[in-house]
């Protein structure tokens, strides 16, 4: 829209300005930063502080290629000192990986490689 486009549309449709009322603080802080409106900009931003997990075994084919129930000391790294399974939420492994490297940990127990519990 051109700009006198515009200013008749704004003549012929008043916008309401706030009346009264109490206006909260935080409101003023957030217009202040420019965190509100619908450009996109919200006051919910995702943190950036926080690196995204990346699944080990995507990243390196050789790892994946190694990942076998008789290989203890990568699946050791998965499993809690109490011999629990690490979620995915946790490790950052894919789905596809977490699938066979759960299935892999579960051989090496039934072998006696890896406890099922401990004390």
């Amino acid at each position: 829209m051109s700009e006198l486009e515009n200013q008749e549309v704004k003549e012929t449709f008043p916008t309401k300005e706030r009346s009264g009322g109490r206006r909260h603080e935080e409101d003023d802080e957030d217009d202040e930063k420019g965190l509100r409106g619908k450009d996109g900009d919200s006051k919910f931003k995702k943190n950036s502080k926080y690196k995204r997990k990346v699944c080990k075994f995507t990243a390196d084919k050789a790892l994946a290629a190694a990942l076998n129930y008789k290989r203890v000391d990568i699946l050791e790294r998965f499993i809690t000192n109490r011999g629990k399974i690490l979620p995915r939420r946790i490790t950052g492994t894919s789905a596809k990986w977490q699938r066979i490297l759960v299935r892999e940990i579960k051989k090496a127990r039934a072998v006696g490689l890896l406890p099922y519990k401990v004390l």
